[in-house]
């Protein structure tokens, strides 16, 4: 599992599914384009199908939840990449323009 800076991300986003383990009243205040909601709770009960095409890009706000999620989604075989810093690590006016509300 490897921490991924957002510049190093953002323009190569299409090549991950991301997975966004917020609750879902925070993932319908906005997430990163064409983001998956998989609450945290639920990948630890490994109740999710997602699928293995491509790497997976989990967020949160923070990234504690997504270090977690992170190493349950990388046990089971997946090849996990994390945003370090999370959501909150995006420039505020990248946020806006993709109309991330935190």
């Amino acid at each position: 599992m490897e921490r991924r800076r957002w510049f190093e991300v953002k323009e190569g986003l299409e090549g991950f599914l991301v997975v966004d383990v917020r609750e879902p009243a925070e993932f319908r205040k906005g997430s990163l384009p064409g983001a998956v909601n998989v609450p945290l709770e639920r990948i630890a009960k490994r109740d999710y199908d997602l699928p293995r095409d491509r790497p997976l890009l989990v967020v949160c706000r923070l990234g504690q939840k997504s270090s977690l999620a992170g190493l349950y989604l990388e046990a089971d075989g997946y090849e996990v990449y994390l945003l370090e810093g999370g959501l909150e690590a995006i420039p505020e006016e990248e946020r806006k323009s993709l109309s991330i509300a935190l």
